[in-house]
């Protein structure tokens, strides 16, 4: 090899090792969870940048690639590939949070379907290391399948610097004193149990909601939507749905409802042209569902007649 082909590497060694801490950090924070721990062994300056990523994220890309790899040690060493696959999923989301020493500014984890006992444990824990690292953005996906949906610990709702939390098949019930979350600016909730009241308070509990999505989730029949800050409103639901009302959404641009059963037990006409004259600011309407076959015309020519006012 020349010298100026060691030169060249040599200045391309040095760049990236004289790169700032935060920028390696938030390099790494991009890479697949595990090829960023892998590069603590690059050297001995890289043996814990790993700790201090901002982002923990462990998708179903993850969960694919553990899988594979557990069935194939289950091949060579005759083991159970499920529970080898339980352990290592267990052991390194665990070992991340447990071990990592700096601000925790997102975290995603995509929860295979394993037993209740083993499930409930983890997450729990899981929550509590985030708490003290002041979680900003949260995802927690969980394949329930047929299982029972999994109920989030009291302290989940201490987590007060939330600026975005995405939920699936959990069951959320915020304790007496639970306050909301002040900073919030997203919430999606997909197949998650909330009794009503509890979502109303939550709602309330949230002074800059910009997002909210709600996907099949249960214990809600009436949708008392409120929110000053709201901006964007996604609904699906199946088939316990019986109303929605805009008591306080001034600033909403973007709606969309979408259900599959029949629309509202009352008068689903009135309701439903009720709903849309409180949308004076929408730019982006998306309506879908049986209710539309009866009053398509009328609903039509309401929407456009407060849409041309604007």
């Amino acid at each position: 090899m020349s010298p100026t082909c060691i030169k060249r590497g040599r200045s391309r060694e040095d760049i990236i090792s004289n790169l700032p801490t935060d920028v390696i950090y938030c390099i790494l924070g991009k890479m697949p969870i595990r090829d960023a721990i892998r590069t603590s062994v690059l050297s001995k300056k890289w043996r814990f940048c790993h700790l201090y990523i901002p982002e923990l994220v462990f998708d179903e890309e993850f969960c694919k690639e553990l899988k594979s790899i557990a069935r194939k040690k289950s091949c060579v060493y005759q083991f159970d590939e499920y529970r080898e696959y339980m352990y290592q999923f267990d052991k390194i989301v665990t070992k991340s949070l447990m071990l990592h020493l700096d601000r925790i500014e997102r975290f995603k984890v995509c929860i295979p379907d394993f037993k209740s006992g083993w499930r409930v444990l983890d997450v729990n824990k899981w929550i509590l290391y985030l708490f003290s690292k002041n979680i900003k953005k949260l995802t927690l996906k969980h394949k329930s399948g047929h299982i029972e949906h999994l109920r989030l610990p009291p302290y989940f709702f201490s987590c007060l610097d939330l600026t975005y939390l995405k939920l699936q098949n959990f069951v959320l019930s915020p304790p007496p004193e639970f306050k909301g979350f002040p900073n919030l600016e997203q919430l999606i909730l997909i197949e998650v149990d909330l009794p009503n009241i509890c979502f109303e308070s939550i709602l309330f509990g949230c002074p800059v909601l910009e997002r909210l999505d709600l996907h099949w989730c249960s214990g809600i029949h009436h949708f008392n939507i409120s929110g000053s800050n709201l901006k964007t409103l996604r609904v699906k639901d199946d088939d316990e749905f019986e109303s929605i009302c805009l008591v306080d959404a001034p600033n909403l641009t973007e709606v969309s409802v979408s259900l599959r059963g029949e629309f509202l037990k009352g008068n689903p006409i009135s309701d439903l042209i009720m709903f849309m004259e409180r949308l004076s600011k929408v730019r982006i309407l998306h309506l879908n569902g049986k209710f539309l076959q009866v009053s398509a015309t009328e609903i039509t020519y309401r929407r456009l007649y407060y849409i041309s006012r604007c």
